[in-house]
């Protein structure tokens, strides 16, 4: 798993309105090979400052807060925004020396297994027809990215 930020191309190309959209400046963890409805995919899972309090733990990977998380919001990998993303639309993020990244990304290596685990069974969720509200329209990125 590594640090990207999806190309304002993708966004332009895939409109969703649950799609969480900061230019190209937010960081999202690319979570490599899941499958969803039998496919192989990568998807994009976003950093997210605000999960609302009443969000289902399953829903979400928690992180640290941050300056601009609410109180009682949490911050973390938020699941329910995930998509899946082509190295196409992949630009780098460099963590550099913000202590705030650099923690981040080592509470989610050490927990890699495990996002990759709850990333994965929320797919298999939503490929049931589990569809939680405000969650990104997988089924319909998936076709537009993948379609010439």
């Amino acid at each position: 798993m590594k640090f990207v930020t999806i190309s304002s191309a993708f966004y332009e190309k895939c409109s969703d309105s649950e799609l969480l959209q900061k230019g190209n400046r937010r960081p999202h963890v690319l979570v490599l090979s899941l499958t969803y409805k039998g496919k192989r995919a990568n998807f994009a899972v976003p950093l997210r400052s605000n999960i609302p309090p009443s969000a289902p733990r399953t829903e979400y990977f928690p992180l640290p807060p941050r300056a601009t998380t609410k109180p009682k919001h949490r911050h973390g990998l938020h699941y329910i925004k995930m998509f899946p993303i082509t190295k196409d639309y992949q630009q780098k993020f460099w963590v550099g020396e913000n202590k705030s990244y650099v923690l981040y990304q080592n509470i989610i290596s050490q927990n890699q297994k495990q996002i990759v685990q709850e990333c994965q069974a929320y797919l298999d969720r939503y490929a049931a027809g589990d569809i939680p509200p405000y969650s990104v329209n997988i089924d319909r990125i998936f076709e537009t990215i993948h379609s010439a």
